[in-house]
């Protein structure tokens, strides 16, 4: 069901609930009203809940990159292992084995950098879109209020006429 369903069907139940004759209170059912409140949580837009999911996706990317980093670091060491071992290009080894594990280091720095600006930009683009719907949300929600009061008004001003009809009937 559309959230805009579930608050036209809280309007109804408010419009439909029985009137305590002190105080002007209400009587709504709990039951109905809680069902209700559970359906409006899960009729929650889409692009709220896929919020988290690109929460998760972004930690799962850097988890990734970084393990992809790590290895990538391992073996440019291995590498680095393996040529020192050659009596006849030590140094040489050395230099390329420093060169290959900070051209690593860069290569991970730029997949966490990569993975991080990616993340962040979904997490942009739902954060703004849950916003516009939690404002579309609001707007109906004070229009139903401001229509429940015009309805609450002009009933008051029945009640009010007909109680000054009996006194005049008396």
């Amino acid at each position: 069901m559309e959230l805009l369903d579930l608050i036209a069907r809280l309007e109804t139940l408010v419009v439909d609930a029985r009137r305590l004759p002190v105080g002007g209170n209400l009587v709504v059912e709990r039951r109905a009203i809680l069902d209700l409140v559970d359906q409006l949580r899960l009729a929650v837009p889409d692009n709220v809940r896929q919020a988290a999911q690109v929460l998760e996706q972004r930690e799962q990317l850097l988890r990734d990159a970084k393990e992809h980093g790590q290895a990538v670091i391992e073996e440019a060491e291995r590498q680095r292992v393996h040529l020192v071992s050659e009596t006849s290009v030590v140094q040489e080894a050395q230099q390329r084995s420093q060169d290959i594990i900070m051209n690593a280091e860069a290569r991970a720095r730029q997949t966490v950098a990569d993975a991080d600006a990616t993340a962040a930009a979904h997490l942009s683009e739902a954060a703004e879109a849950a916003a516009s719907q939690l404002q579309d949300a609001d707007r109906y929600a004070v229009s139903v209020i401001e229509r429940l009061q015009a309805d609450i008004r002009t009933v008051l001003e029945a009640l009010d006429r007909s109680s000054e009809s009996l006194r005049e009937s008396r």
